[in-house]
């Protein structure tokens, strides 16, 4: 039982100092790879919130001129549920617009 231990803790080392070796051999490589990608994924914060906030403010004229069309038409109860329906569909796209936009 001991010797199954030592050979498990020996084939541990042998495979960390493997993973060491090549980890300082590559270590240039490694870090230069790292570098490209801490650049491609550069995001602007700034552009980030502009968008959202074009997002925002599509939403909200969007919901406006729907809610008057609403409030001020003679629709019938099925044509304004119909409306309502529409409303909520732009706004469930727009929510995971923004959702997708906070990930």
């Amino acid at each position: 039982m001991n010797q199954n231990n030592a050979l498990s803790l020996l084939l541990g080392t042998v495979i960390g100092g493997v993973a060491t070796y090549f980890v300082i051999k590559n270590q240039d490589e490694i870090s230069d790879k790292i570098s490209d990608l801490k650049d491609s994924i550069h995001f602007d914060h700034h552009e980030l919130l502009n968008s959202a906030k074009g997002k925002l403010d599509q939403l909200t004229t969007n919901l406006q001129s729907m809610i008057q069309r609403y409030t001020h038409s003679g629709e019938t109860t099925i044509e304004k549920s119909d409306e309502l329906a529409t409303i909520m569909e732009e706004l469930n796209r727009l929510s995971e617009e923004v959702k997708a936009l906070r990930a």
